[in-house]
């Protein structure tokens, strides 16, 4: 009987010592803070001009400055010297920009499959590079309103699963 309770006096003191030395394990969240809490933006659409009907006789100088419509791995100039582009490489992946202002650059890129990146800028002089490596099922949104910072930044999925967010 003595050896008996020897051991659950051990494994008492055990369990014991475990709960006195345990700590709350907690992992930091992939939410990057860019904006003031006390920032308000309103985002007028007045820029949006209505399509012009198609000119039967083009110059030729018009084609180069025109650029390529339709393909989303283009760069488009758009009203106001916005610029947007686009890499992706892999399937089933989304990159959508919404430009309102002037002068804005948005570079975003995915390498990898199943990822989605949505950029919104709602000023003037407004720069962000967004990448995307190996983040299956990742969805990223950047929202830029008048006067932040430029936003450079890198998330990439690790072989052991864990996040790297580099910016």
């Amino acid at each position: 009987m003595k050896c008996l309770n020897g051991s659950k006096l051990a494994l008492g003191a055990a369990v014991a010592l475990t709960a006195l030395t345990a700590a709350e394990c907690r992992a930091e969240t992939a939410y990057v803070v860019q904006i003031p809490t006390n920032v308000t933006t309103t985002v007028p659409f007045s820029g949006v001009t209505p399509q012009q009907p198609p000119q039967q006789y083009h110059h030729a100088s018009n084609y180069a400055s025109a650029g390529v419509v339709g393909l989303p791995e283009a760069p488009v100039a758009a009203h106001g010297n916005n610029l947007a582009q686009t890499l992706e490489m892999g399937t089933r992946n989304s990159v959508y920009h919404f430009q309102s202002g002037a002068n804005n650059t948005s570079t975003a890129g995915i390498i990898g499959n199943y990822g989605n990146i949505n950029v919104l800028q709602a000023g003037n002089n407004l720069k962000s590079n967004v990448v995307l490596l190996n983040g299956a099922g990742l969805s990223v949104s950047v929202l830029q309103p008048a006067g932040s910072t430029p936003v450079n930044v890198l998330i990439a999925r690790l072989p052991g699963g864990g996040l790297l967010i580099k910016r």
